[in-house]
């Protein structure tokens, strides 16, 4: 009598960091979900816990207060919208090509955005904890370092161009919830890249 060989490969065990990461990487993407689907009033640690496959415990473990689990939910899916933004746009854009591919970006994100900045209106310590996260992860660097090098690059301040740029657009999607006439939106937009391209191509808006 012949003995059967097993042909099935052993089951490899992962490292306790690879565990660590995917526990980390479920937590994040349930998390993410939770806010995109049902808000985060509802996000709560039983049902990111159930929508992840894990224990509460085993989240704890992770993220000690529920607060560090939103802001590095929050600020993982804020550093996968910059990658879309580069990808959005090309070297050497114009500055009306830039300001919409902000556009184009910030109205697919402004409903999760919205969500996020609310809460943080509300509750200090997460918005201590999102604040000090800014100082140290990449997200909150100048996103002229993250980004092909446009007209706006070649201006005194691409920085601050590109902050106030923000600051615009995120008023315009507000402004489109309840705007009367909906081509108003379009053309306060025309107007800024009108005034941004007056104030950038006049003389001393370029470094010397």
């Amino acid at each position: 009598m012949t003995n059967a060989v097993s042909t099935t490969p052993p089951r490899v065990r992962r490292s306790q960091h690879e565990r660590s990461a995917s526990a980390r990487f479920a937590l994040i993407s349930a998390t993410l979900d939770c806010l995109m689907e049902i808000g985060i009033a509802q996000t709560s640690i039983t049902e990111i816990c159930k929508r992840a496959g894990l224990s509460r415990g085993a989240l704890l473990h992770h993220f000690p207060h529920k607060n560090e689990l939103l802001v590095a939910s929050y600020m993982a899916w804020l550093e996968g919208k910059l990658v879309t933004l580069e990808a959005r746009l090309q070297p050497a854009a114009s500055v009306r090509d830039e300001v919409a591919a902000w556009r184009a970006q910030m109205k697919e994100t402004f409903s999760m955005t919205q969500e996020f900045y609310w809460a943080l209106r509300n509750d200090r310590d997460l918005r201590e904890r999102f604040n000090a996260a800014l100082l140290t992860h990449p997200v909150g660097d100048d996103a002229s370092n993250h980004l092909p090098r446009t007209r706006i690059d070649a201006s005194h301040s691409p920085e601050l161009t590109r902050y106030v740029i923000a600051c615009f657009i995120r008023g315009l999607c507000f402004q489109e919830l309840f705007v009367r006439d909906q081509a108003t939106p379009d053309r306060a937009f025309e107007h800024f890249v009108d005034m941004l391209g007056a104030f950038l191509d006049q003389p001393g808006a370029d470094p010397a």
